[in-house]
């Protein structure tokens, strides 16, 4: 925190680290690149975070009920969790090239999708970044939201299936609000998530094309090691902090109510 209210330039040691007080802040927030930061944050956030939820809940309910190979499923889609998102972005970067990957080059093609460039597009980028997080981090989602449903005690269905009510009525009645605690606790893990991830978006497109999927990190990145400016980064990542804060915040309010 106090650094961001310093000059601080790692490439000129001679000036020091004057006190500056909120001057990183006002250029910060003058920056065009900043401003472009925000609003592919928001939308990498908010898609990652829904679909991540939407798939996470659908694997969470089907894979509570009890049937054969149940537990082989559990384990076979937690699998993604367990690699290091270094690998995961190298991996599905290799995946999307248009002349070797399987999805470039063999999936799309087969399905009649013309596509001349993924990673080197803005739009087919960020498609591609969003889907490699929501494969990657939709198990954190699943493995919360089951726990969730298996604490939900089965006497409440039992009883449920006797008054007549449907399996929709059941989800909406019983399920969606004992599960709030659950769903409350893995969106606010995956909002964090998303707005501090790095890794994968790095090894996939380092923010490109352009800066189309130049999110917060990337720029903090950026501005640290590109410009050697460790003040307005600093800056940068107080703001990051205060997003996640804000974000977290109204998603508690829209749950609790």
């Amino acid at each position: 925190l106090a650094t961001s209210f310093q000059r601080v330039i790692i490439n000129r040691p001679e000036i020091g680290t004057p006190f500056i007080g909120l001057r990183n802040y006002s250029e910060l927030f003058a920056n065009p690149d900043f401003i472009n930061s925000l609003q592919v944050s928001a939308v990498y956030a908010a898609s990652t975070v829904g679909f991540s939820f939407l798939f996470g809940l659908t694997l969470a309910v089907i894979l509570n009920e009890k049937f054969r190979g149940n537990r082989f499923f559990r384990t076979l889609f937690i699998i993604p969790l367990t690699i290091a998102p270094v690998v995961v972005g190298f991996a599905w970067r290799f995946l999307f090239n248009i002349d070797l990957g399987l999805v470039g080059a063999v999936i799309l093609p087969s399905l009649g999708m013309d596509v001349p460039t993924i990673l080197g597009n803005p739009v087919n980028a960020m498609i591609a970044v969003v889907w490699t997080d929501v494969w990657s981090r939709t198990p954190l989602m699943f493995l919360i939201l089951l726990a969730g449903l298996q604490g939900i005690p089965q006497e409440l269905y039992r009883a449920a299936k006797v008054d007549g009510l449907s399996s929709i009525r059941q989800f909406t009645n019983i399920t969606l609000p004992l599960l709030r605690p659950a769903m409350i606790i893995a969106l606010m893990l995956k909002t964090i998530d998303s707005i501090n991830s790095f890794d994968a978006i790095f090894v996939m497109t380092s923010g490109g094309p352009g800066n189309a999927t130049e999110i917060f990190s990337i720029l903090g990145w950026r501005t640290a090691f590109a410009f050697f400016n460790i003040g307005q980064a600093a800056a940068l990542g107080v703001v990051m902090i205060m997003v996640s804060g804000v974000s977290i915040g109204l998603l508690i309010r829209a749950l609790v109510r």
